[in-house]
């Protein structure tokens, strides 16, 4: 309609990081999805507020009043139309005589919960999965597809198609079949989990001996007075640490999963005692 306004409102501290990996995505389609929200924002189709946290939203004649709080600062939309797409969490009402296996936090099916973990995955660091990691004690019963992600929000439609061929395989009886991995997910895209934030790089913790399995410390030339804590199979994290921002003196110490990622950083020589 004509004089229509649109505002996207995000928790996010920046827009871009909701356009994921554009032209550099594997899958091109989801990629070009996010150069499309680019352009929108950037030709001013879209208005963007964030980060925005809304603390109540209040009908008024035919109006809906949205207040919250914009970058620190007291806000006020009044709105049409609402469009919420912050995700959703399964109904098993309908399965409530069904022997079931959920993730308690995720509700996601069988033993799916710690793979796709969003906290620590991203949708292209998921394992392909299927029959095994989908069972329910109930016998040949099985959740395949985005509710078996239960609240998790990285479920490509990829995955869902090798698990249905896995389940397949396992209910005529070709259990090779069902344990065999055909399929290899691309690690770029919106899906990310935990992107860089190399603007308080600076100000980064350094790894220690209580480093978890699978974490490292890798140099950042441009940035010398830190390092940047790289996990394996996701995107950059960087842990701030104020009291650590001058810790620039690095050890070669090897990763226990990638000897090519070295430099385990320390704090400077006078607080390593």
């Amino acid at each position: 309609m004509p004089g229509t306004e649109i505002f996207w409102l995000l928790r996010k501290e920046r827009v871009e990081a909701a356009f994921g990996g554009e032209t550099a995505d594997a899958l091109p389609e989801r990629g070009a999805l996010g150069s499309q929200a680019r352009a929108l924002v950037e030709s001013g189709a879209v208005k963007v507020m964030t980060p925005f946290r809304i603390a109540e939203i209040a009908r008024e004649m035919r109006h809906l009043l949205i207040k919250g709080d914009h970058a620190g600062t007291p806000a006020l939309l009044v709105a049409d139309e609402i469009i919420v797409t912050t995700g959703f969490r399964p109904d098993f009402s309908m399965l409530r005589e069904i022997r079931l296996t959920l993730d308690p936090w995720l509700e996601s099916s069988g033993s799916l919960g710690p793979l796709i973990d969003p906290n620590l995955r991203s949708c292209g660091t998921v394992r392909p999965h299927g029959a095994k990691e989908l069972v329910h004690p109930e016998p040949d019963f099985f959740i395949a597809g985005m509710k078996s992600y239960g609240r998790a929000p990285t479920f490509l439609l990829a995955t869902g198609h090798e698990q249905v061929r896995s389940i397949a395989a396992a209910l005529t009886g070709d259990h090779e079949a069902a344990a065999r991995v055909e399929l290899d997910l691309p690690e770029t895209g919106v899906c990310s989990a935990r992107p860089a934030n190399l603007e308080v790089a600076a100000a980064s913790a350094c790894c220690t001996t209580e480093t978890p399995q699978g974490m490292c410390c890798a140099s950042k030339p441009e940035l010398p007075t830190a390092a940047v804590c790289c996990g394996v199979v996701d995107e950059p994290v960087i842990e701030p640490a104020a009291e650590l921002a001058a810790a620039s003196t690095c050890c070669a110490k090897p990763s226990p999963v990638k000897e090519t990622a070295s430099a385990c950083c320390t704090v400077p020589e006078q607080a390593a005692s």
